[in-house]
């Protein structure tokens, strides 16, 4: 116990130390205060220790503010806000379903800490020499006491205004967290049987994802409501699920080999030399060109002797490296053109169409702003950029302070992609309407309209992020903050638009009217501030 309680201690002075450096350095990019904080103040240990017990107290605030969102946004608003005429019982009944879905099936098969990179791992077994054994047991510990701690009062607030009782979310909270510790044994031992490290499949994390994600709203949208999520606050579930907790509890406890688990989660060739290397390499391979595309791109290069300067470059570098540009395209023309045939033969088949589609095409409007997040391809595309084109050229002082220029190339490029994306979805869902017997009316031209400006605001979002925060590391990873926090703002936007339940006219006239600002001040902003922010991190 002793030595958990020294390993825990060392485990919070390294999150605790990295965030309050992180904290110190992205306070010095703040404007007007930022040039106050000198260097030396890291060398400064009353400081350091005064910004680590913030960062401390930030962290639990974080892991409550968290699970309190996460709960009301993703699960209580959709089964609530959108059906506000069902009784609190089906309300609570819809409530659980989602949570089910997606914090039992989805949460429990896509996450696993024992399996995953993280540097903080790194650190501390293979440079600060602990113990494997001794850092997992604490670093579960810790995070499973933590999890039940901070899902208690989001699910008191929530299960509490569905007429639920005190009991029923405490049970909630305790299933939840021995769901989770017993799924991180069966990563685990899947690992030991099988030598598959389940988390970094990304076809199936994303196939299981996106299952469960439609699974868990469809009912919102057929006006069902499952009892499948009343399961969970039974007395035999609630038993079951914590004699699983308590036994892989126990097993990983005992478990002898996991050195082998950390070996494979901080594997690297040379670690002193070559820190970030693993922690990108999933990163890296998902941004890295096709050999043939190099090949092509210099075949058809001479349809490019019109072009000089920034516009050769770009349309050089969009050549080369098709493949990896339009890949993730195809596949959300793939994901839509499965749903819209799915959608059509529902619609066909239903003798009284009771979708939302059908019931309301206005309804349907506020969702497209979190569908068209998702779907656009800027962020992928802004990652390609940088890996294999930015990285090198921002290390020249004239490349940066042409960031207008080829801002504005790059927008229209992006601009294209996602205009495809928003096509193929206005055509989908289109048809599905028609399939429903719906004729063509006003509403129909408001979604092409939303479905079409939104594309263009969410290139302009993604793009602008990129080069205002170039939030990439050279490792490929996001550590800036203020990056985490205006997307956070813009996703929050998506779940209050779902919320207010504004008119179809109205609503688009004030997409239109945001796309034409945000447009206008991302082109402000980048060429007044694009040459000084726009660097290698």
């Amino acid at each position: 116990m002793i030595t958990m309680l020294r390993t825990l201690n060392t485990l919070l002075a390294i999150r605790t130390s990295s965030a309050a450096n992180r904290f110190i350095y992205y306070a010095q990019k703040l404007p007007l205060i930022g040039r106050r904080i000198p260097d030396t103040v890291y060398a400064k240990l009353h400081v350091k220790k005064t910004v680590t017990i913030i960062a401390l107290i930030l962290n639990v605030l974080w892991g409550l503010f968290s699970k309190v969102a996460y709960t009301g946004l993703f699960v209580y608003l959709p089964a609530v806000v959108l059906n506000r005429s069902l009784p609190q019982g089906d309300q609570l009944q819809l409530f659980l379903h989602i949570f089910l879905l997606l914090s039992f099936v989805a949460a429990g098969i896509t996450s696993a800490s024992v399996l995953e990179p993280k540097r903080e791992k790194y650190i501390a077994v293979k440079l600060m020499r602990l113990s494997p054994a001794t850092y997992m047991r604490t670093s579960l510990s810790y995070r499973y006491c933590t999890y039940f701690v901070y899902y208690i009062p989001a699910l008191l607030i929530f299960t509490s205004l569905l007429d639920a009782s005190i009991t029923q979310a405490l049970a909630l909270a305790l299933t939840i967290t021995f769901w989770r510790v017993f799924c991180e044994y069966m990563h685990l031992k899947l690992f030991e049987k099988t030598g598959v490290v389940l988390i970094r499949n990304n076809l199936i994390i994303w196939l299981i994802i996106g299952l469960c994600y439609t699974a868990a709203y469809t009912p919102l949208l057929l006006h069902w409501t499952p009892n499948s999520g009343s399961l969970l606050i039974g007395l035999p579930t609630v038993l079951v699920i914590t004699a699983l907790g308590i036994f892989a509890a126990v097993r990983l406890a005992r478990y002898p080999d996991y050195r082998t688990a950390v070996d494979v989660a901080t594997k690297r060739d040379d670690p002193l030399l070559d820190i970030g290397r693993m922690m990108s390499d999933a990163q890296k391979t998902s941004v890295r060109s096709k050999d043939s595309d190099y090949a092509s791109a210099t075949i058809q290069a001479d349809k490019f002797k019109t072009k000089e300067g920034y516009a050769y470059l770009n349309a050089l570098f969009f050549a080369r490296h098709r493949s990896l540009i339009k890949q993730p395209v195809y596949k959300r023309l793939a994901i839509i053109g499965v749903v819209s045939v799915a959608g059509i033969v529902f619609a066909a088949l239903d003798s009284q169409p009771t979708t939302l589609l059908s019931a309301n095409l206005g309804i349907v409007l506020p969702f497209l702003v979190l569908i068209l997040n998702f779907l656009t391809v800027g962020e992928k595309v802004c990652r390609a950029i940088f890996y294999n084109c930015d990285l090198s050229l921002l290390h020249y002082s004239f490349y940066r302070n042409a960031a207008n220029q080829h801002f504005r190339i790059r927008l229209y490029r992006i601009i294209g992609l996602n205009l495809t994306i928003a096509a193929a979805l206005g055509a989908a869902l289109t048809l599905i309407v028609l399939a429903a017997g719906e004729p063509l009316n006003l509403d129909l031209l408001l979604l092409w309209v939303c479905v079409l400006v939104l594309s263009v605001f969410f290139s302009v979002h993604h793009l602008l992020m990129y080069y205002i925060f170039q939030p990439y590391s050279t490792e490929l990873n996001v550590k800036n903050p203020f990056f985490y926090l205006v997307n956070i703002v813009v996703s929050s936007a998506s779940g209050i638009s779902i919320v207010v339940k504004a008119p179809a006219l109205p609503f688009t006239i004030a997409v239109v009217i945001i796309t034409l600002v945000y447009l206008a001040a991302a082109l402000i902003l980048v060429r007044r501030f694009g040459h000084r922010i726009f660097r290698v991190k």
